[in-house]
């Protein structure tokens, strides 16, 4: 637009016209500025095995930690999010839809999910952050714990074995035998009994597998360990964590004590005690993984997290431990992990 434009249509003087040409010009240069810094949000697929707290909570934790990263809900990302309630059958169609969405990155929840993940999106164009996930390595996720792989990494809740079998030992002095209840058809399950048995060896202490291949046989399995265990750990395997009131209430009647990685099932009467990794922090890292990822760094060069020993978290049930007969160790009369 020239100056006499300007006059014509604002009837302005020639001093004006320049001043509104200038103005026009800032205002240009203004919305400019201010579409390029609203960006099309990122889309997230978040790939769920089933809905239960411990893996509600991953999932928080990992859209906090995308927030943290500069991706908040709406604004940065926007989620498409399902899940095929613990029935691996349904594991295909689930992926299929979901990367049929073409999403900027897949969120992948739990071992059976990943591990069908990796195997079926080979092609696939997007990274995929896996959480929370007992050993990565194990389950074919990652070759090794120093670096992620291509297009894939993400977060797990591997144990520090050796940590959480002093602090069991701590709380139950009188165990020799350790029953382990774990999930036969989960990589994961099967790779924590592993962990757990080459560090009792060295203890001194007998592990008795105790595996579970369907979800209604979880009364009769703990029923076959009584008399034959000391105390019971149960693993962090969606299907067995689902399955926990039956655990609990069988293992009850035989006065027989139940220990786990996972904090919730203290909280809700399961379990005695917990010695575990949190998963809402195992999903903030898978989160804070994402985000790195999204504006623009390679999956391969991003180790998957894994916590250190002392971010291991205990916690005792009081309640459960009256019930039982037993009293609370001087060892550990000051963890302050002990809730009614």
């Amino acid at each position: 637009m020239t100056l006499q434009n300007v006059q014509v249509l604002y009837g302005c003087t020639l001093r004006e016209g320049k001043m509104l040409k200038r103005f026009a010009f800032v205002m240009a240069m203004l919305l400019a500025a201010g579409s390029a810094s609203y960006a099309q949000p990122k889309r997230v697929a978040i790939a769920g095995w089933g809905p239960h707290p411990t893996l509600d909570e991953a999932i928080a934790g990992f859209k906090k930690g995308l927030a943290e990263g500069g991706f908040p809900e709406g604004s940065g990302v926007v989620f498409d999010e399902t899940n095929v309630n613990f029935d691996p059958a349904l594991i295909p169609q689930m992926l299929t839809r979901l990367s049929g969405a073409r999403p900027d990155l897949m969120a992948t929840i739990a071992t059976p999910v990943s591990v069908a993940s990796r195997n079926q999106l080979r092609t696939r164009a997007f990274p995929i952050v896996f959480l929370p996930i007992a050993d990565p390595v194990h389950a074919g996720l990652v070759s090794t714990w120093d670096k992620g792989d291509k297009l894939m990494t993400g977060s797990s809740v591997a144990l520090d074995y050796q940590a959480v079998l002093s602090f069991f030992e701590t709380l139950l002095p009188e165990m020799k035998r350790l029953g382990v209840l774990y999930d036969t058809g989960d990589d994961s399950s099967k790779a924590a009994v592993d962990g757990i048995e080459a560090v009792a060896g060295k203890n001194g202490m007998t592990i008795v597998r105790v595996g579970v291949d369907n979800p209604n046989e979880l009364a009769q399995r703990v029923q076959s360990a009584v008399g034959r265990v000391d105390a019971l750990f149960t693993v962090a395997s969606g299907r067995i964590q689902q399955g926990m009131a039956a655990v609990s209430a069988t293992a009850d009647r035989a006065k027989l004590p139940v220990i786990t990685s996972v904090p919730q099932a203290v909280q809700q009467n399961y379990a005695l005690a917990a010695f575990a990794v949190s998963f809402g922090q195992s999903g903030e890292a898978a989160g804070k993984i994402a985000a790195r990822i999204l504006k623009g760094e390679d999956p391969a060069s991003i180790p998957p997290y894994r916590a250190t020993a002392a971010e291991h978290k205990p916690m005792i049930n009081g309640a459960k431990l009256k019930a039982l007969g037993l009293t609370l160790p001087p060892a550990l009369a000051n963890c302050n992990c002990v809730i009614d």
